[in-house]
């Protein structure tokens, strides 16, 4: 018989594979977008969809208001179905209009914003990353509630598969029908994005048995109240969106677009060593939030210590295979994206910081820290920005690698230097165990 920690360890092994290969095959649709992008539209239209992607992103971390992130605390918090309907019917709502808001202001800010890069090629892309928006902010709130409930495979279908397999599709056809253009690429992920987050709220519908009458249930948040909690985790994972963007942000007035491109394809690589912390964190997160609402100290610690473990020793490989072969990776993009070797192992060292500290962003935000995490994120991108604006001077794509990194590291440390400080919680793997 299985003990309940046992049990426990178990289901984070058995669920972090599951989402770790539905995340593989997502990466797998996202990494073929990108090569064909690059084999066959160029390195240019690489950073012209680089730009335009980094609104996207932005703009939809606004727009969602930190509700993809609360969700899921407050569904793991509430088992009723008549508590789940309520608290998915009003983050929908607050997400629609935040959204549609945010896209609006985007639009009309594209000619402006292709003005001030000297760039007007991106002015099309930008005005379509702003179409798409709200089915971005629509499409991760409804797969968060599948996390909340703990049915992290069909999260990770939606989150991690589905968001990537539809845009592939749609640029497959499109270069199947010999179509052309910078704006290509976002059409793509626009039209994707909308048939996913259509069927995403579908699904999570016919769940909740919607529509129904919702009557009186234990979860009390009125819109205001939801904002409220909601904030500092948008807040802080604003920050960290800009921060990971910050580098195409400052690139886009020094480089040219196909430079952006050649730097994106390595960010792109950079991220796979972080592949079983985010698979780890998915399983992890809602089990944080209970376990720290129950007060049950014992399980809080296994549960972070085992799934520090196991982000760990799989991510570690994985670093060190591509930090030693980096020119045979990127060559498969085609031999000008060669030149992002050294670009590309700053940010696998940023990465296996953010590997070895665990899961330090889920435990802020499951334990009511989510301010404390805020301002060490805050400081990080300001150490980020600055370093951008004067290392870019003097060593160009890798000094903004260098200060990406400083950023992304500086947060992870912190954060994981504060829950051992403060909650006598190691989030780091300890080696004194084996």
């Amino acid at each position: 018989m299985i003990k309940p920690s046992n049990s426990n360890k178990k289901e984070i092994l058995l669920k972090g594979i599951e989402v770790f290969f539905i995340r593989v095959l997502g990466y797998g649709c996202g990494f073929l977008f990108t090569w064909l992008l690059a084999n066959k539209y160029g390195a240019k239209t690489q950073g012209v969809f680089a730009i335009a992607f980094m609104f996207l992103s932005v703009g939809a971390m606004i727009s969602k208001l930190g509700i993809e992130t609360a969700i899921v605390k407050w569904i793991a918090r509430h088992a009723l179905t008549i508590e789940r309907q309520a608290i998915y019917l009003k983050s929908l709502k607050l997400i629609v209009i935040s959204s549609l808001i945010t896209a609006l202001f985007l639009f009309f800010l594209a000619p402006l914003i292709s003005s001030i890069y000297n760039k007007p090629d991106i002015e099309l892309s930008i005005k379509i990353a702003a179409i798409s928006i709200p089915f971005l902010s629509i499409l991760d709130v409804s797969a968060s509630y599948f996390k909340g409930i703990q049915k992290t495979g069909i999260f990770g279908l939606y989150a991690q598969f589905f968001k990537f397999f539809a845009p592939f599709v749609f640029i497959v056809l499109f270069y199947t029908l010999s179509k052309s253009g910078f704006e290509i690429p976002i059409i793509s992920y626009s039209i994707g994005l909308f048939l996913v987050s259509i069927i995403a709220v579908i699904h999570v519908s016919r769940a909740l048995k919607l529509p129904s009458k919702i009557g009186q249930c234990s979860f009390k948040l009125g819109f205001k109240s939801m904002i409220l909690d909601a904030y500092p985790m948008m807040i802080s994972s604003a920050i960290v969106m800009i921060m990971g963007w910050s580098d195409v942000f400052v690139l886009g007035f020094y480089a040219e677009e196909h430079e952006i491109g050649v730097y994106n394809v390595a960010v792109k690589l950079s991220t796979i060593v972080s592949f079983t912390y985010n698979a780890v964190a998915t399983i992890a997160t809602p089990k944080i939030a209970l376990y720290y609402k129950n007060e049950d100290t014992k399980l809080l610690r296994e549960t972070i210590g085992f799934s520090s473990r196991l982000i760990f020793f799989c991510g570690l490989p994985i670093f060190t295979f591509i930090f030693i072969f980096p020119e045979f990776i990127l060559s498969f993009f085609g031999l000008e994206f060669v030149e992002g070797k050294t670009v590309l192992r700053i940010l696998l060292i940023a990465q296996l910081t953010n590997v070895i500290t665990g899961p330090v962003g889920a435990i802020f935000q499951m334990t009511e820290k989510q301010k404390i995490l805020q301002n060490y994120i805050l400081i990080a991108l300001v150490f980020n920005v600055v370093f951008s604006l004067i290392l870019v001077r003097f060593f160009y794509l890798e000094g903004v690698a260098i200060a990406s990194a400083i950023g992304m590291m500086l947060w992870n440390v912190l954060g994981a230097y504060f829950i051992w400080k403060n909650m006598k919680i190691k989030t780091w793997v300890n080696f004194n165990n084996y």
